[in-house]
């Protein structure tokens, strides 16, 4: 997707943010698999930069954000620990062993070369570096909490999504080994009609492809459903992939 020919970048961070609680726990989560020393992460796709600001101050480490949307890096938060540059996954704007950790979150989908965005890691990072990537997969598309009230997304995640295999296969055939896979239940919204607000940012990728008939039809059956369960917790499953 084109995120600089879509509205999404102006409402991301409404639609995807995270409680500090949930950021806390994912770096800690990144740390654990990460080498003992990073001093410097390149952030992959790293969108608004919503990770960025939480990795350089859990590290204590300078991060440089990558994205190809101007109009994603000009949402970014501004932090002197944090350089925000325009480039993609393919090609990343970094010399050889620059880095210790290179970190992904949801953009793994987006990548149009991902065996070439892996040698670019390997590329990019120090001797023992890792790589870590938080992402949706295919086999998790059907148990997203969007999708009974958006169906069609069904497919068209399912043809988007890796499957983890995939992603276990690109970053090995790359020289990458150790790869450690996981899952964390997050809680995405305090309630339901939280999580209906969210929604209607229309800050998902995949219901962002649905037609504006879909999507509203969607969001009807979600509103619906919020008012008849106002104060129910909403999560949902995150896979992610660590590789050294």
């Amino acid at each position: 997707m084109d995120y600089d020919n879509t509205t999404i970048p102006a409402n991301y961070d409404a639609g995807r943010s995270l409680s500090l609680e949930m950021l806390a726990r994912w770096m800690e989560l990144v740390a654990s698999h990460s080498s003992a020393v990073v001093r410097t992460i390149v952030g992959l796709g790293c969108g608004t930069g919503r990770f960025a600001v939480s990795l350089a101050a859990h590290f204590s480490a300078a991060v440089v954000g990558v994205d190809p949307s101007a109009k994603m890096l000009a949402q970014a938060r501004r932090d002197p620990s944090v350089y925000f540059v325009q480039g993609r996954g393919e090609h990343l704007p970094l010399r050889d062993r620059a880095v210790d950790l290179v970190f992904t979150s949801m953009a793994y989908h987006h990548f149009t070369q991902p065996s070439v965005v892996a040698a670019e890691c390997r590329r990019v990072l120090q001797p023992g570096g890792s790589v870590f990537v938080r992402t949706g997969v295919r086999e998790r598309m059907a148990s997203y909490p969007y999708v009974p009230f958006f169906p069609e997304a069904v497919p068209v995640g399912e043809r988007r999504l890796p499957a983890a295999s995939e992603i276990c296969a690109v970053f090995e055939c790359a020289g990458f080994r150790s790869a450690i896979v996981g899952e964390v239940v997050q809680q995405v919204a305090a309630n339901w009609p939280q999580y209906a607000t969210r929604i209607a940012t229309g800050a998902d990728s995949v219901l962002a492809s649905l037609t504006q008939e879909q999507f509203d039809a969607g969001l009807h059956r979600l509103r619906d459903h919020a008012t008849k369960h106002p104060s129910t917790p909403v999560t949902e499953t995150i896979d992610y992939f660590a590789f050294r």
